[in-house]
């Protein structure tokens, strides 16, 4: 090409705007890497398993809707930051696994999924793109139900947290670890065993133990996950152990590679960890339950004991944690417990309050401002309702009926409006929006 001298300076600009446009095409992808910023991505209702969400209480709360999901449910739902809620049943035919609009309940899309499903909560990300686990695989289901990838494991992978931008932190029920990368579900680096030479002939084996951390399945509960540091904190019950031990392994990359190692172990719990442990917001402390009925707080550095609480009960449902330490212990419906709240004093627990005119019968939920939210019973059995409440006093400042024949309901999961959804052991669920019911929609206010 001849350019002539009046022209090349045009010639000049135009290549370095192309060249500026190149840059900008540059394979720098952060902004769409997935992450855990949805409200309520996952079990626990974030990588810390917290069950808080960084929002306001909505100003007006009503019933909105109500929908069967055919079978038992065991795991809370997630909630999508455009407000779809997606659950998980055992089913004797048909779905098992249900994306559903938060304003009005309508089936956005559903899915059968294998043996173990309702054990586990669909992880989301900030895209609406889901991240599950069935026997021998981990697959991840766009927002209209098209499977994006599908990576094989050892195990069931019911137990998915986001490790970082890009990363999907997979532990499997007999202790598998990997790091995937969320895009493609390619491996990150080599996969680890926290039960040493662990296999199983069938990858749904001993899944009927994960309900009661039995020896069949060494990991019965997800971990809490310090993003910010790459380690992840986790209950294991290794094979022969009377009792299960509390691990903290690192996960970051070593020579380019996620590599998973051990940071501490705590094998001399006598007490028996159970359940998922729940990181604070400084991510300086551990909270984990014991099935003596009591919760440690441990240091997150090293695993040294802080502070130990006996609650009265015995629960495995981790209990919800605010950034000022407010506590808010969970329970289900074979409890029979009070509820109760604590504060966090650094070298020991401060009861704030204990209701016994009540039963509470659900993993509770807390927002900004001291607001907390749980499924209660009276003691006589009847008389289920969804209470909100002050997290320092343990008042009730908004009350909302459920069925008598709810006997407990599998936690509650916070909607970027405000909402609430909570999901009956029966499988049946609930929606508190802020609007109007109008036959099978709503009006906002």
């Amino acid at each position: 090409m001849v350019v002539r001298p009046w022209a090349r300076g045009r010639v000049a600009v135009a290549i370095a705007a192309a060249a500026a446009v190149l840059a900008a095409c540059s394979p720098d992808t952060s902004w769409v890497d997935a992450n855990d910023s949805a409200v309520w991505p996952g079990m626990g209702g974030n990588g810390h398993n917290s069950s808080y969400a960084d929002l306001n209480a909505a100003k007006t709360l009503v019933p909105a809707w109500t929908r069967p999901l055919g079978g038992t449910n065991l795991a809370p739902p997630s909630i999508t930051n455009r407000g779809y809620t997606s659950v998980t049943a055992k089913t004797p035919s048909g779905c098992t696994t249900f994306m559903l609009e938060i304003t009005v309940g309508r089936k956005v899309y559903c899915r059968r999924d294998g043996v173990g499903v309702e054990l586990q909560t669909p992880l989301v990300d900030q895209f609406d793109y889901s991240y599950m686990g069935n026997p021998g695989w981990v697959i991840s289901p766009d927002s209209a139900n098209q499977i994006r990838w599908r990576r094989p494991v050892s195990g069931d992978p019911l137990w998915l947290k986001f490790g970082g931008a890009r990363e999907l932190l997979v532990v499997t029920h007999i202790g598998q670890v990997l790091v995937l990368d969320t895009h493609s579900g390619e491996p990150l680096g080599p996969s680890y065993g926290l039960v040493p030479n662990k296999t199983v002939t069938d990858n749904a084996d001993g899944l009927g133990d994960c309900p009661d951390a039995g020896p069949g399945c060494p990991v019965s509960a997800p971990p809490a996950v310090d993003t910010a540091r790459s380690r992840a904190y986790v209950v294991v019950r290794r094979d022969g152990a009377k009792r299960s031990d509390l691990v903290a392994f690192d996960y970051g990359k070593v020579n380019g590679l996620n590599t998973i190692r051990i940071a501490w172990e705590r094998t001399d719990i006598d007490d028996d960890p159970w359940g998922s442990p729940v990181l604070s917001a400084d991510s300086r402390t551990l909270y984990v339950n014991t099935r003596g009925g009591k919760l440690l707080a441990v240091d997150a550095d090293g695993g040294k004991t802080k502070w130990s609480y006996d609650t009265g009960y015995s629960t495995k449902l981790a209990p919800s944690v605010s950034p000022s330490g407010d506590i808010v212990l969970a329970a289900g419906a074979t409890s029979r417990a009070p509820l109760i709240g604590l504060h966090d004093d650094g070298g020991s627990a401060r009861e704030l309050f204990r209701r016994t005119d009540v039963a509470n019968v659900s993993v509770p939920a807390q927002v900004r401002g001291g607001t907390g939210y749980t499924v209660v019973r009276d003691w006589g059995g009847g008389n289920t309702k969804l209470i909100e409440f002050r997290t320092d006093s343990g008042d009730t400042t908004r009350t909302f009926d459920l069925p008598g024949t709810v006997k407990s309901t599998s936690g509650v999961a916070i909607g970027p409006g405000g909402e609430l959804v909570t999901v009956s052991d029966s499988g049946d669920v609930y929606a508190f929006t802020s609007g109007k019911k109008i036959g099978d929609g709503i009006r906002a206010d």
